[in-house]
């Protein structure tokens, strides 16, 4: 049965227009956090982000991922704290080393 629904929501997703699609998706996002303990909510976050970014920078251009990454950063760096790094793990993740 999950099967099917899943089929029958993958179709309508095609039919839905660019904008459809992402108020369905806010929406959708406001509604699963919502219902999830803390834990779950970060691990599917974590999950779902990763997805979508490695999704979406696939098909960008460097001057694309150049711009993407100017829209990004300021959120980025305003909401997650990052002044609670130790300048070792700031240049760790930048620099993908452990």
């Amino acid at each position: 049965m999950r099967s099917l629904f899943k089929n029958v929501a993958n179709e309508l997703i095609q039919q839905l227009t660019p904008e459809d699609l992402k108020e369905i998706m806010d929406s959708t996002v406001v509604t699963v956090l919502g219902n999830m303990e803390p834990e779950q909510r970060l691990a599917f976050s974590q999950e779902i982000v990763t997805k979508a970014f490695t999704e979406i920078i696939e098909s960008l251009s460097p001057e694309q991922r150049l711009e993407f990454m100017k829209t990004l950063l300021p959120t980025i760096l305003t909401e997650l704290p990052f002044d609670a790094l130790t300048e070792v793990e700031l240049i760790q993740m930048l620099t993908g080393r452990d």
